[in-house]
């Protein structure tokens, strides 16, 4: 079996491979995706090649079950509660888009995790991503000391300082009253 073919490229058409890398998925997910019948694909030879307008339309399913019914509200009861730092700051002008890339790479190389944490979020401030949310969720139990918690923090804004003016930021820590 050959490992891996160059192939020309066929205008509109992607390999298998950058289907996968356009979706973010793995190359077997890809492959199961066109023996569903869900991306057509062309075969070459013994290579298949996909309709790039057709990959960047995909919409693949969610991953895990359905929810039928919805989340109840919840109180911390154990001995403490949940803790929600939150950080909101601006996005440098014309660098949404290499805010985006940066995001996904940390995301891909699982840098800048936030020791303790139960839920991460970076989340858009508005629509045109003018400014920019980060929301760090601890089991009170689990809080790190103030100078890791403070150490942590400058390193994800060093990384993110060419697309993030930190300088704008403000800084919130609070305790959750209910959650899901």
């Amino acid at each position: 079996m050959i490992d891996e073919v160059n192939i020309p490229t066929l205008p509109g058409y992607v390999s298998i491979k950058e289907a996968a890398n356009l979706l973010g998925v793995s190359d077997k997910r890809v492959y199961q995706y066109v023996q569903a019948g869900r991306l057509s694909a062309q075969r070459i030879g013994h290579i298949l090649i996909i309709p790039e307008e057709e990959v960047k339309h995909f919409q693949p399913s969610p991953s895990g079950r359905v929810r039928i019914k919805d989340t109840p509200w919840r109180a911390y009861h154990s001995g403490g509660g949940i803790v929600v730092t939150e950080v909101s700051a601006k996005v440098r002008r014309g660098r949404q888009e290499h805010l985006i890339e940066q995001l996904q790479t940390i995301q891909k190389t699982e840098q800048h995790l936030f020791p303790g944490t139960i839920a991460r979020y970076v989340v858009k401030g508005d629509e045109a991503l003018t400014w920019v949310r980060c929301l760090l969720i601890w089991k009170s139990t689990n809080v790190p000391d103030e100078k890791t918690r403070q150490h942590t923090l400058e390193a994800f804004q060093h990384a993110l300082d060419d697309d993030v003016d930190w300088q704008t930021a403000q800084y919130t820590l609070n305790e959750a009253i209910i959650h899901t």
